[in-house]
Formats: C-alpha cells, structure tokens, sequence
C-alpha cells in the first residue's frame, strides 16, 4: 500500500503540474491575443470551454486523490478500483477495439475526402499517420516491458 500512495502523491503533483501549466498557457494566450489572427466567436468559445473542461477534469481528479491520501480506507478502495481485473480487461477490450475502429475510420475518411477536398484529405490522412505512429509506438514500448 505504501507504493500506492507515493503512486497517489506523484499524480497528485503531477495533475498540479498540468493545472497551472494550463492555466499559464490559457493566460498567456490571452494577453497575446492582439498578435494571434482573429479568430470565429465558435473557435473562442470552443477554447474557452476546453480549457475549464481540462480545469474541472484535473480539479475532480486532484479532490478524489486528496481525499484517499488522507483517509486509509478510501486510498484501498481506490486501489481495489483501479486494480480490479475484470475492469482492467474491460478496458483493454474497450481500448483495442476503438483503437481499431479510429484506424480503419480515418482510413475510410481519407479515402472519401480524397475526391472533395485536398485540405481535409491531408489533415484526416495526418491524424491517420499520428494514430498508426502512436499505435505502433506503444506496441514496441509494451512489447519490451511485458
């Protein structure tokens, strides 16, 4: 249990690390905003909401580790949580398959795009070559360590 919490510690300053990082960037980008292109009210709105989405996630994340880090018995149920077999499996499951759908889906997408519009063709096929790269990635890296 003792490696759990240093586990729990090291996201809980890790989140807190990625919060104000947020935060600096959000902040910087809008008292930049004078040298940034004018931007659609759409694309404002969409950054706006990104970035307290983000701010919520981490602050909702960063009370439930607080929390378990000062009380014994919810750290265990939180470590029982997360190292329960059947829900480790079933996010496997979930990640294979989705991660599969994403590929074969851009791929379809790139391929459709091709004939109406260059812009989109490129941008889809970029995000199907970033996939695949991650993919692949990942696969070598957990290849090696298990």
């Amino acid at each position: 249990m003792d490696k759990y919490k240093i586990k729990v510690k090291t996201r809980k300053n890790v989140l807190s690390l990625v919060a104000a990082a947020t935060l600096l960037i959000y902040v910087g980008l809008i008292f930049y905003q004078g040298g940034l292109p004018d931007l659609p009210s759409f694309i404002k709105g969409f950054h706006t909401g990104a970035f307290i989405g983000v701010e919520v996630a981490i602050a909702f994340f960063l009370v439930r580790y607080i929390k378990a880090s000062n009380n014994e018995a919810e750290l265990k149920k939180q470590y029982i949580e997360e190292n329960d077999e059947r829900s480790v499996m079933i996010l496997q499951s979930a990640g294979t398959l989705s991660a599969a759908i994403i590929l074969i889906g851009l791929g379809i997408a790139s391929v459709i795009a091709g004939f109406f519009n260059p812009l989109i063709f490129y941008t889809l096929l970029t995000c199907l070559l970033f996939v695949l790269i991650v993919f692949f990635a990942l696969w070598m890296y957990y290849a090696r360590k298990i």
